[in-house]
């Protein structure tokens, strides 16, 4: 006679719940397991569905056509730092507001060439300002030293940048 203390006289959970097992315990484990498969199939949907809703809300999709209008972008400066295996064009943008308002998510589209023009690398980038998006005040100007703006070829010679949108701040 096991004693009242045993875990094997315990309730088959509490056995779960210890990492015991024993065979009078089998039909409350099977059930649990089809317990679990029914919850696979919606975790499963929601996973699926998960990149879509998040790239589905990026910021390019929110630019104000209107307000870009009277925004300029200006490419100070740029070098190609890299270790000849992970090269990034390091950027100084200069942004000049002409709305009424202060702007934010300033999107660039950019491309690189080598030397003799033939196309290398193309990308979006929204500058950022200390790890958030620039903000350009009103009437306004902003200068943006160190870009890293993406990942290119090492035979990069030029660069070619052009705004692609902004935002409303606020």
């Amino acid at each position: 006679m096991p004693l009242e203390g045993n875990p094997n006289n315990a309730p088959c959970r509490q056995r779960k719940l210890l990492g015991l097992w024993h065979p009078d315990c089998r039909m409350n484990l099977a059930r649990m397991n089809l317990a679990g498969l029914r919850l696979l199939a919606p975790a499963l949907a929601v996973l699926g569905l998960l990149p879509i809703t998040i790239t589905g809300c990026s910021p390019e999709l929110l630019l104000d056509p209107e307000m870009s209008k009277n925004v300029r972008l200006e490419l100070v400066d740029w070098h190609v730092s890299g270790l000849w295996v992970i090269n990034s064009p390091v950027c100084w943008f200069r942004v000049s507001n002409y709305n009424n308002r202060p702007v934010t998510d300033v999107t660039i589209t950019y491309e690189t060439l080598d030397f003799d023009g033939k196309s290398l690398d193309k990308g979006t980038y929204t500058i950022l300002d200390s790890g958030e998006p620039t903000v350009v005040p009103a009437n306004g100007l902003k200068n943006c030293a160190e870009q890293y703006i993406g990942i290119v070829s090492l035979e990069s010679d030029k660069l070619s940048v052009k705004l692609k949108g902004v935002r409303p701040a606020g």
